[in-house]
């Protein structure tokens, strides 16, 4: 009787091993690497993004966990490619937390940020 493994070659068995191999190590490579805190936090488009979820985990660590939690499997899902400023703050606000941005004023003249003296001058 012969078996299935004395039909197929060496090397083809050799390159089937090989390619079994790097699967199973990506699927451990993506479970150690990738914590849903860091992939969300990748995921913030602005400085305005990432200042609200500082002040969130500071203040509401358990609503910031689940947060995080929530916009992690919406980008697993294809839901959301990038979260916003916006966004962040609007669900912030949906949810009556008090967490306000920290208001910043920029005075810009000839093309360069300056402070407000130079820029009344």
């Amino acid at each position: 009787m012969v078996s299935l493994s004395d039909e197929i070659p060496e090397s083809l068995k050799l390159k089937l091993y090989k390619k079994y191999l790097e699967s199973v190590g990506k699927k451990k490579d993506d479970s150690r690497s990738e914590s849903p805190e860091e992939t969300v936090l990748r995921s913030l488009a602005d400085d305005r993004a990432r200042e609200l979820m500082e002040k969130l985990k500071a203040f509401y660590p358990s609503v910031y966990q689940a947060l995080i939690g929530e916009f992690y499997r919406m980008l697993k899902e294809g839901v959301l490619r990038e979260i916003d400023g916006l966004t962040v703050y609007s669900i912030i606000k949906t949810l009556g937390l008090d967490i306000k941005p920290d208001l910043k004023i920029k005075f810009v003249k000839h093309g360069k940020e300056v402070d407000f003296d130079e820029y009344v001058k």
